[in-house]
């Protein structure tokens, strides 16, 4: 039986893209501690976290400051996320923002999301995402990139 030739490219262009994928995924610096920043224009918003000594866990994941991606402000509004199980160089953790004062007071002002992947020589790099309870337009993704 004839394959046809296409066929046959694609199977080679996928198995080549997912050896790709494979080799992007580094693995952490055990018992390491990285730091970096949101890239521009949000260049202020510092991240920092903790490796485990096994290298299996990443914790004490902050960022400095929430972003809001539209006009308005205030004071820095640092966040902790939870704590994450590091799997073929890769994380995800979750985080929140509570209202402590006014007629909200107690209830979520904003849901965060923030996935990483270790690189080599101590880099990571990944996606840190917003959505804000009462106003959804002022939300967004950023990138990030830390180091250890």
């Amino acid at each position: 039986m004839r394959r046809h030739p296409c066929l046959s490219l694609a199977a080679a262009l996928l198995a080549a893209l997912l050896l790709a994928q494979s080799a992007i995924a580094g693995t952490p610096k055990k018992g390491g501690s990285y730091r970096g920043a949101v890239a521009a224009p949000r260049t202020s918003i510092a991240v920092t976290f903790h490796v485990s000594a096994s290298g299996a866990k990443v914790s004490a994941l902050k960022i400095s400051n929430m972003p809001i991606y539209c006009s308005g402000g205030g004071p820095p509004v640092p966040i902790t996320f939870k704590s994450a199980r590091v799997a073929k160089g890769k994380f995800k953790s979750t985080g929140k923002q509570t209202i402590s004062v006014g007629p909200k007071k107690g209830q979520t002002g904003a849901t965060l999301s923030i996935t990483g992947t270790f690189g080599k020589r101590g880099k990571e790099s990944g996606k840190l995402t917003i959505k804000y309870s009462s106003a959804p337009t002022c939300g967004g993704t950023s990138t990030y990139t830390t180091h250890a």
